[in-house]
């Protein structure tokens, strides 16, 4: 039987209408919650049980939050995690699974080459850290190197100005297989998507479950 993660989820705090207002008024979401959408979290999670992702490793996570979710509806056999904390110097709090390896640093740090070399093969990275084109793009360059199934990318709709980084260089990945995940925000009663999570494999093709493909260019 098919695992309803809407119920699943249903105790967990997304991007809602609290959080953007807090984003409107200072120009950051300065709120403990998962900063993803969650019809898009939803899918992910039916794309991960369907293409069997058994370890996972988030660069840039805020508060943690969605790292914690996923693990504990997962149980990864490894599950990894670098980000800097900028959301502690907000006074956010920060926390990862307790079985979590977690790097307090840079991705573009020699310390996180080094932390992503020991981690050796991992079915998916989630990409979620600076938005900046230069910084994705060095980003997806690094995790490139090291061995993965998948590379996923957090807000490639781009539709503000702190994603339209991540929007360009999703449009000019053109090699490996491509997917997506785009739901409206139900929550911000969304008429179209405004995130997204884009899904890369350099090997395997990511369309599977909700995930649909998408063309080059």
């Amino acid at each position: 039987m098919a695992r309803d993660f809407r119920r699943e989820l249903a105790g967990d705090r997304f991007w809602d209408r609290r959080t953007q207002r807090i984003f409107e008024a200072c120009g950051e979401p300065r709120d403990d919650c998962a900063l993803q959408c969650r019809e898009e979290v939803i899918a992910l999670c039916e794309w991960i049980e369907a293409t069997g992702v058994r370890s996972f490793l988030e660069v840039g996570i805020w508060t943690g939050r969605l790292t914690r979710i996923l693990h504990r509806l997962f149980a990864f056999d490894r599950v990894a995690a670098c980000d800097q904390g900028y959301a502690e110097t907000l006074g956010l709090p920060l926390a990862v699974p307790s079985e979590a390896r977690f790097l307090r640093a840079d991705s573009e740090s020699e310390a996180y080459r080094a932390f992503r070399e020991a981690l050796g093969p991992i079915d998916l990275v989630l990409i979620d850290a600076n938005h900046a084109y230069h910084a994705v793009r060095r980003d997806f360059e690094v995790e490139r190197a090291f061995p993965q199934r998948f590379v996923a990318f957090h807000d490639i709709a781009g539709a503000s100005r702190h994603t339209v980084g991540v929007a360009k260089l999703w449009r000019e990945i053109d090699h490996g297989h491509r997917a997506e995940i785009r739901r409206p925000n139900a929550a911000l009663r969304e008429s179209r998507p405004s995130m997204g999570i884009g899904l890369w494999s350099a090997s395997e093709d990511p369309a599977r479950g909700p995930a649909q493909s998408v063309p080059f260019g």
